[in-house]
């Protein structure tokens, strides 16, 4: 970690651990329109970004509003989160980041207000010196390199997705997938990059 001058971290699936939460939300969906559950394993292996990829994949968009969609994934995400916790080892990787003086920044899809609020709730707000909620995290990430004259090839992507694998690639800086969150080993190990079960060695090294 002392090799590193900036941490971006992911929020979904990295720093919180929400994928049953998420897969909670979308069973809910399937249970209303008279459909059998997906697994864990095909949740993970349908999600995408963006996310309208996802549901093509398990609902009919030809026949459905997609906006009333996301309204509805997001009142049952609201309802299953309050059950999630923090990714293992995330306090610890926070709390050495600090100690080593390594700023750090959220970079998240979520909306802002969301973002902050769910921060705030798990007690880790004030680990961050920025916090950024996004439609396009490549985009966001890109702004922020280029506003702060940051160094890219010294900072860190931290993420469950391969699509937070893209952010790095698009501002030039390292990549490290965790495979606790979205995305299985299996489909992160496309990206070429270092990947971790959790962040116990990210921590100690």
């Amino acid at each position: 970690m002392k090799n590193y001058s900036l941490i971006i971290w992911d929020f979904n699936g990295t720093l919180l651990d929400d994928v049953g939460a998420a897969l909670g939300s979308v069973n809910d969906m399937l249970a209303r329109r008279g459909k059998n559950p997906i697994s864990l394993d095909e949740y993970r292996e349908y999600i995408d970004v963006p996310i309208r990829h996802f549901y093509e994949q398990v609902l009919d968009l030809e026949n459905e509003d997609y906006e009333s969609i996301l309204v509805e994934f997001q009142q049952g995400y609201e309802a299953h989160v309050k059950s999630s916790g923090l990714t293992r080892f995330v306090p610890e990787a926070l709390e050495e980041a600090r100690r080593l003086g390594i700023p750090q920044v959220v970079l998240s899809s979520s909306e802002q207000s969301q973002l902050e609020r769910l921060l705030k709730k798990y007690g880790i707000d004030g680990y961050f010196d920025s916090v950024l909620g996004a439609d396009n995290k490549v985009e966001r990430a890109e702004k922020f390199i280029e506003t702060h004259g940051v160094d890219a090839s010294k900072a860190v992507v931290i993420g469950d997705l391969l699509h937070d694998c893209d952010v790095a690639k698009a501002i030039g800086s390292q990549c490290m997938l965790i495979t606790s969150g979205h995305h299985d080993r299996e489909r992160l190990e496309q990206a070429c990059v270092r990947v971790e079960d959790t962040l116990e060695s990210f921590v100690k090294e």
